[in-house]
């Protein structure tokens, strides 16, 4: 029988993991084991992630709004990622890199550059985020 006191009276931690980025190594310092740190996502993390599509098309009629030259525009959607030719899944896995990152922390900029360029890599983090989100967050001892 599930104990819901002992669950709402017990502390919480995120779950983390180190991500061996051998690829990555020309951007870590001389001597160090290229890893990034990633953690599992709360509910809220994982909802903000799966309505990632409709943020970004929120997005994109913004920018249009905002800017006034085409080149001005698309150079604003692929800075962030965004706009029609940008997969569902990308979007989503782009938004959960963000939030679940530790070491390093980043940004949106730098998650769609890494997806664009080391997309192996890219989906190695993204999966182990989403594999520590299935586990859930770990009991503070």
């Amino acid at each position: 029988m599930f104990d819901d006191k002992a669950f709402m009276r017990a502390k919480f931690q995120p779950r983390t993991a180190e991500v061996s980025v051998p690829g990555l190594a020309a951007f870590f310092p001389e001597e160090t084991t290229p890893v990034w740190t990633v953690r599992n996502m709360t509910g809220d993390e994982l909802a903000k992630s799966m309505e990632a599509t409709a943020r970004q098309k929120d997005m994109d009629t913004l920018i249009k709004a905002l800017a006034n030259q085409s080149a001005q525009i698309d150079e604003i959607r692929a800075s962030l990622g965004i706009g029609d030719d940008v997969a569902v899944e990308l979007a989503k896995r782009l938004e959960q890199l963000v939030m679940a990152s530790v070491d390093p922390v980043i940004d949106k900029p730098l998650a769609v550059k890494l997806a664009e360029n080391y997309p192996i890599e890219f989906y190695q983090l993204t999966n182990k985020i989403i594999e520590l989100t299935g586990l859930g967050a770990d009991l503070k001892k």
